[in-house]
């Protein structure tokens, strides 16, 4: 299951991407088009749900870094929650937390808006 959806969030500039179970090089271009629509509807923040996410490659990760920079460069946050322990440790892996925060679920995001 490589299924993306996009939805606002309770905040008016926040929208939230869930990623499906599975983030390759497949999944790459509706991360894209999310991201873009996000971007229309002037979104100042992407939170990325990766709840159901169990495995993300090298291409996966990457495609993260690249658009963790896009979206820095048009001054638009970046935060992700809810990631598996697996995923959770590969991100950790990378540093990637150093750059994104990353929660442990919604409710720890909406404590830290």
């Amino acid at each position: 299951m490589n299924r993306l959806s996009t939805e606002p969030a309770t905040h008016p500039c926040m929208h939230i991407i869930t990623l499906g179970a599975c983030f390759d090089a497949q999944a790459e271009h509706a991360l894209e088009s999310a991201v873009y629509q996000a971007q229309k509807a002037q979104g100042r923040h992407i939170l990325l749900n990766l709840q159901a996410l169990t495995m993300i490659d090298s291409r996966g990760l990457g495609k993260l870094f690249l658009t963790y920079h896009h979206l820095n460069r048009q001054k638009i946050g970046l935060s992700i929650v809810s990631p598996q322990p697996i995923v959770r440790e590969m991100l950790e892996f990378v540093n990637f937390p150093k750059l994104v925060p990353i929660y442990d679920s919604m409710e720890d995001v909406a404590v830290h808006e």
